[in-house]
């Protein structure tokens, strides 16, 4: 016979869960059945949960009771798989009295008809709240739950939206089409140029290094990708040109939700849309858009990079930016001698057009003083530090450069900003004027005439309607200028300046004109 100590214990054969054993269980391993919870205290007698009425959300119920002949409407209180609460207006009621008649229905659902009987009855207020069991079946209260969950789902509020549609306007076929039609482009264009970026060198599509192989790319994709987007863009703005400001909302929300993701691989793009400095026009974008076109993550990127680079509104910003740099050789060929050509740039950015001049020029036939006017100091940081390379090596000794660090507010509230650099013979704002009302416009053309020589010229610039990039600007950038026909630039450089000189001087794409204020 076997002693004690030759038979396991009881704790042996189910030996308590350990620290690891219970973590396990925590971190969504397979349960084991040993480690799982039972009821505590009252709850070892197993209850169905009851669920008050501010628990069935936006469920509405129902519930009428036939007590002793009298029927009644009654107000929930909670209900379970087998009773139910409810509030009884009137007196007499005991425990176990007989319902005869009870319905329960929440949102036309009818979730229990039948006997019940009353199981308590306590007095609040003039009402007693009696709670009952159901007699011939129970309630499927998961029907009533899930009722619940369908109805309360509300997206953070919002719904599921689908009545809003803020996508959806009447009519507009030709925009819509169009839209839909580059869409489908911009999908093929990625599956295409993804497959061509898996069978290609590195190098070629991403090095910086010219060879022969990365311009045969870069020619491919400007005339089998690029050329396309331009004359779809082209063709989606004139669609545009027809929607009310009304329907305008509406359209945006569709164009977005049909090309942004695509716009959105664009560097430039991106960045325009999320404004980092606050404003969409900043010197990175410039930047890009003078010379930084070949850019994006995949061969997608780099083609809608260089398509939307290549529209109207991006073309003129180049081409303003060789009109002024023309003009300003013009000035050099013409100036009087004795004393320095001076210069003034009003929102210079990466001032390209004064680094251009500098660097390709060989000879210049004055000396020249530069006013770089700028309230973004990471800009006037950059021009700060390639122009100064620049003037050091190669005009050391015939043009000083100074970078003026102040707001665009003082700009247009005090006149005498410049006059500690004497009067200037030229002086140009190729952007600020598209973000100023009339009246400010008027103004500020006043104050820089103001500063000019005899003979000299301030050169302001004005985006025309007529911009066909308007249409992804405004409804996937968030890019609104103020756009001035002619007559109307010519206006307000009369009202600021009637003794003035004024013509109208075009750029190459006629989107982008300067009208001229030349003293006497």
């Amino acid at each position: 016979m076997s002693s004690t100590q030759d038979r396991p214990l009881e704790a042996d054969l189910n030996p308590a869960p350990s620290k690891s054993d219970v973590q396990s269980l925590q971190h969504g391993d397979v349960a084991r059945y040993d480690l799982l919870d039972g009821g505590a205290g009252r709850e070892i007698n197993f209850r169905p949960p009851r669920y008050p009425s501010s628990d069935l959300g936006p469920v509405g119920a129902a519930v009428m009771a036939t007590i002793g002949g009298q029927t009644q409407s009654c107000e929930l209180h909670d209900v379970s798989q087998n009773g139910i609460a409810f509030e009884w207006r009137g007196s007499g009621l005991r425990v176990g009295d007989s319902i005869s008649q009870l319905c329960v229905s929440f949102d036309q659902h009818e979730a229990y008809r039948g006997e019940a009987r009353v199981g308590s009855v306590r007095q609040v207020g003039d009402k007693q709240l009696v709670g009952a069991s159901y007699l011939d079946t129970l309630m499927n209260i998961d029907d009533v739950l899930q009722l619940r969950d369908v109805k309360a789902w509300s997206n953070a509020g919002q719904g599921l939206t689908l009545g809003a549609r803020p996508w959806h306007v009447e009519g507009h076929d030709g925009f819509k089409a169009l839209v839909s039609e580059m869409r489908l482009f911009f999908q093929d264009a990625e599956a295409q140029l993804g497959e061509l970026e898996r069978v290609i060198p590195w190098n070629v599509a991403h090095g910086d290094h010219d060879s022969p192989a990365r311009a045969a790319l870069i020619e491919r994709i400007r005339t089998e990708v690029v050329e396309q987007i331009v004359s779809s863009s082209d063709a989606i703005d004139a669609a545009l040109r027809a929607a009310t400001d009304s329907d305008r909302q509406g359209l945006k929300e569709y164009s977005r939700r049909h090309l942004h993701p695509f716009l959105m691989q664009s560097p430039w793009m991106r960045r325009a849309y999320e404004k980092p400095l606050g404003y969409p026009g900043d010197f990175e974008i410039m930047n890009a858009v003078y010379g930084q076109h070949f850019n994006g993550n995949t061969l997608f990127a780099k083609a809608i990079n260089m398509g939307f680079i290549w529209t109207v509104g991006a073309t003129a910003v180049r081409s303003r930016k060789d009109l002024i740099k023309a003009q300003l050789q013009e000035r050099l060929r013409t100036h009087t001698p004795g004393r320095p050509l001076r210069v003034l740039s009003i929102a210079a950015g990466p001032a390209q057009e004064t680094f251009e001049l500098l660097q390709e020029r060989d000879h210049l036939e004055h000396p020249m003083e530069i006013v770089l006017f700028d309230q973004d100091k990471t800009a006037l940081g950059y021009s700060y530090a390639r122009l100064n390379r620049l003037v050091a090596s190669k005009w050391a000794d015939r043009v000083k450069v100074v970078y003026l660090h102040d707001s665009i507010k003082r700009l247009l509230l005090d006149p005498g900003i410049f006059s500690a650099f004497g009067q200037f013979d030229v002086i140009f704002s190729c952007g600020l004027f598209d973000y100023l009302q009339r009246r400010t416009a008027s103004n500020l053309a006043r104050s820089l005439y103001g500063n000019l020589a005899p003979g000299g010229t301030v050169f302001i610039g004005n985006m025309t309607p007529a911009n066909r990039s308007r249409w992804f600007m405004e409804l996937h950038l968030d890019w609104f200028l103020i756009y001035r026909e002619h007559v109307e630039l010519l206006g307000l450089a009369r009202a600021g300046a009637p003794d003035a000189k004024i013509e109208l001087l075009p750029e190459a794409t006629g989107v982008n004109p300067f009208v001229t204020l030349t003293r006497g």
